[in-house]
């Protein structure tokens, strides 16, 4: 009997220590590509959209990564690039050990046929980011939308960039989208997404949730940060139509686990076509 307990628990020390391996040491260092086809009834050409967001450079996540990251998105060949929030994890404490140059190099490289965009998260206003964050993303290439929008002739798409939900500043008549277009919506917490109206096609861009970065039933959405609301990860088609990215980087604690860094292909598709 004592030899049987012996077993038992040598297997579970194992599988602990195996865990917390993985969750530590290979899940943050995986990436992958979530693909996904939404259908309008607008008249319009298709659209190859990918979507990245959260990569909260710093401590827990360098910028090395960021080579990669590039590589990925580039192999997709975009019509449309956009970054969803949260470059650094916390500039202030971080950037003495950050290679800005590397990274503005690496993200510089991305290419995207119409354009790269990006709106603000939370920790692009926390943590000194502010100081530094828009001109950081323009000299990349990205378009920083603050509370605006950008039209795409050839594609009959608007896409419309939401300030930060917890720490921007968005007057609630601009979540009225007045225009019959097809809205791509970009909004750095999905919460934001319950305040938009407006008639035309809409999908909304998130992220801030990491998924929870670990997902454990239960637990996860115990830790979802403030502005997640009801949104985990993944796409939800109602009230409309919302894509949830569990991101890329680590924030808060140093595992990924059931959680896989993410890059998002997102096809847009006329049904008349």
């Amino acid at each position: 009997m004592k030899k049987r307990w012996k077993r038992i628990l040598s297997a579970l020390a194992a599988f602990i220590f195996l865990s917390f391996c993985y969750a530590r040491y290979v899940e943050p260092n995986l990436l992958v590509v979530k693909e996904i086809a939404v259908e309008t009834d607008k008249d319009m050409e298709e659209c190859k959209i990918v979507f990245f967001t959260d990569t909260h450079f710093g401590s827990l996540y360098d910028e090395g990564h960021a080579g990669k990251i590039a590589d990925k998105i580039n192999e997709l060949e975009a019509d449309i690039v956009v970054f969803g929030g949260d470059l650094f994890d916390n500039y202030t404490r971080d950037r003495e050990m950050l290679d800005l140059e590397y990274l503005q190099k690496e993200l510089g490289r991305i290419y995207a046929k119409s354009g790269k965009y990006a709106v603000f998260g939370n920790h692009d206003y926390g943590g000194g980011a502010s100081r530094i964050y828009r001109e950081f993303m323009e000299e990349c290439g990205f378009c920083v939308l603050v509370n605006e929008s950008a039209f795409l002739e050839e594609y009959g798409i608007e896409i419309v960039g939401f300030d930060d939900y917890l720490l921007g500043g968005t007057e609630p008549d601009s979540y009225l989208l007045q225009s019959e277009n097809f809205h791509l919506i970009i909004t750095h917490e999905p919460a934001g997404s319950k305040i938009v109206e407006g008639s035309g096609g809409n999908l909304i861009l998130s992220g801030h949730t990491h998924g929870g970065q670990v997902s454990i039933p239960y637990f996860t959405r115990k830790r979802l940060p403030a502005g997640s609301d009801q949104f985990v990860k993944g796409f939800y088609k109602e009230p409309v139509p919302v894509y949830v990215s569990s991101g890329i980087g680590l924030t808060r604690y140093p595992f990924r686990m059931f959680n896989i860094p993410e890059i998002t292909e997102i096809r847009i598709l006329a049904r008349n076509i």
